[in-house]
């Protein structure tokens, strides 16, 4: 139904009730009744604000005075006539979600105006700009629904008319105010959204810059959606930080969608989110690589295929006491994810507490160096170290190979491929860098805040 064919139906309506009608009585005798309707009171905010009294009102009556009711005319020797009142049912009203005059309103929490008793024929939202807000009417246009989010801060006008099939109508004209936050939060990724493809053991990690006070509500606009399916688990890594992964190593070809829907979420303490974001990774080939301190051997598997065996040297079986601190120099067991990359990587031990002046001290270039973990152990070339490399363990805790594995390596194994370490004397922490597959699945779970 247009619009255009509403106000036909209110003129055609208007032009009836100026009709002067011609009663009978005893034959010759006649007299003219003239109706005339007004509004049978003030103006509400969701109630019309004009009536059709005047249209109705012959041209050479006066209109009656505002709130007043409409009379019958006749004779002066007939008795005085019923005063018609029209009911109020028949009037359309306008309603609306937010209230008129709302404040701390969500910027995600759509638009509704509704008419009762008629529907919409006019309609605007609009911004402090004046840029019409979006939205869809219902099919039988009672009914107006916005479709895109608002601006924090903001106030919001609505100008709405409603009318019946009868011509009655109703305007209303109001505004809101959207909720003002004390701070927003930010979501980043890792991996980084330029990294296209992953490993098998790649966590998907999102980090907010600011510590969300109501953890669950920041965790419940995290979603992870994989083709084929698969169940996995948020875990809090620290107050900022969450990592997902499933039970067991991603599916190679799996694709996987990180959406972090936080716009308009109210973290608590008057923090909000600050914008919505997606990541879009596939998941590549398996890639494992088993490192056997019994053996001194790391064997490299592709989609299950031993490709390549290299002879290895592990962190020296010694502690260190410097200055009342212990400094292990043994690599760790456990599983490993592969996390940067370095051409040429500087690596001294003052960054562990080592110092450079001691005899087991060095400030190097380290070349063709993968990280893999927070705590300083890479896998990288060692020409220094061939001769013991597969016999015996010389090193400060970092995986030593030969030069020509180390590109090999260096060039095959990237972002989420698992190195995996054996026959140690000590265990790799649970939290350093991606090391989530050392924790168990039960206790995954329960690191989630849902």
């Amino acid at each position: 139904m247009t619009h255009q064919f509403r106000f036909a139906q209110i003129a055609a309506f208007l032009a009836v009730g100026a009709i002067a009608l011609t009663a009978c009585s005893g034959g010759s005798q006649s007299a003219t009744v003239t109706v005339t309707v007004a509004a049978t009171g003030p103006p509400t905010a969701i109630g019309p604000t004009s009536t059709a009294a005047s249209a109705l009102s012959p041209a050479s009556s006066s209109p009656p005075a505002t709130g007043t009711l409409a009379r019958l005319t006749s004779p002066a020797s007939s008795p005085a006539a019923t005063t018609p009142v029209l009911p109020t049912a028949d009037r359309p009203t306008i309603s609306t979600v937010p209230t008129p005059r709302a404040t701390g309103v969500s910027p995600i929490t759509p638009i509704v105006v509704t008419a009762t008793a008629g529907t919409l024929v006019d309609l605007s939202v609009t911004n402090p700009a004046g840029r019409l807000i979006s939205g869809d009417y219902s099919t039988d246009e009672k009914t107006w629904t916005s479709s895109e989010p608002l601006a924090y801060d903001r106030k919001y006008s609505i100008d709405a008319v409603a009318a019946t099939a009868a011509g009655r109508r109703s305007t209303l004209t109001t505004q809101f105010t959207t909720v003002k936050p004390a701070q927003t939060v930010f979501p980043s990724f890792f991996p980084n959204p330029k990294l296209t493809t992953v490993g098998i053991g790649q966590p998907m990690v999102v980090i907010f810059d600011k510590a969300p006070i109501n953890r669950a509500a920041a965790e419940k606009t995290l979603t992870v959606t994989t083709v084929p399916a698969v169940k996995g688990s948020w875990y809090w890594w620290d107050n900022r930080t969450l990592h997902y992964r499933p039970q067991n190593y991603w599916t190679p070809g799996t694709k996987i969608t990180v959406a972090a829907k936080v716009y308009g979420v109210n973290f608590g303490g008057g923090m909000y989110g600050e914008i919505d974001r997606t990541l879009n990774v596939t998941v590549g080939p398996a890639k494992i690589a088993k490192i056997d301190d019994a053996t001194k051997k790391m064997q490299v598997y592709i989609d299950n295929k031993l490709v390549r065996t290299v002879p290895v040297s592990l962190g020296r079986n010694q502690t260190l006491d410097v200055n009342g601190k212990k400094i292990s120099l043994v690599t760790p067991s456990g599983i490993y994810v592969a996390q940067e990359k370095y051409a040429v990587r500087q690596m001294s031990s003052a960054t562990y507490g080592l110092p450079t002046s001691y005899d087991l001290g060095y400030d190097s270039k380290i070349p063709l160096a993968v990280r893999l973990s927070n705590g300083g152990i890479f896998i990288h070339s060692a020409p220094w170290s061939v001769a013991d490399q597969g016999i015996r363990n010389v090193s400060h805790g970092c995986i030593n190979i030969n030069p020509a594995a180390a590109q090999w390596f260096y060039n095959t194994f990237s972002y989420g491929d698992i190195v995996q370490v054996t026959g140690t004397s000590t265990t790799l922490a649970p939290t350093d860098g991606f090391s989530d597959w050392n924790i168990p699945w039960a206790t995954w779970l329960q690191g989630s805040a849902l």
